[in-house]
């Protein structure tokens, strides 16, 4: 008899658009320098959508699980057990990485950004994604 493998559950909306993008830089020599060591779990929760995404980093490993935002305490700390936490829009979400120091201690106090670190080791996988899917300029 073969073993059953486990269902891994299909990503949804915005956590799809971040699992796909960690996919595809995780076991990358740079996506693997990111990581290494690393040990953290982040909520992406964007405003403006019904899908919220956990990243969740350790011994090495990524793995990216999509939540129902809605009602909101399946967000919650105490359920989910995150380190960083960062709700903003999507459009927000796309410009954060060249937002100033300003803007994100004004996230912070409003406390739409909990655990800036944390949320910095996945916003540079995110980073890398995009580096390697931007358009190549002459």
């Amino acid at each position: 008899m073969s073993e059953a493998k486990e269902k891994k559950p299909r990503l949804r909306g915005f956590a799809k658009t971040i699992g796909m993008a960690i996919d595809s830089v995780k076991d990358t020599e740079e996506g693997k320098l990111i990581i290494k060591g690393e040990k953290t779990r982040v909520l992406f929760n964007p405003k403006d959508g019904k899908w919220a995404a956990l990243v969740t980093i350790n011994n090495d490993q990524v793995t990216v699980e999509g939540i129902k935002n809605d009602p909101k305490k399946n967000l919650s700390r105490k359920n989910l057990y995150w380190w960083g936490y960062f709700e903003a829009t999507l459009e927000d979400f796309m410009k954060a990485s060249n937002w100033k120091t300003g803007k994100w201690l004004r996230k912070m106090a409003g406390g739409k950004v909990k655990g800036a670190s944390q949320i910095e080791i996945v916003g540079k996988l995110i980073r890398l994604a995009r580096s390697m899917t931007a358009p190549k300029t002459a």
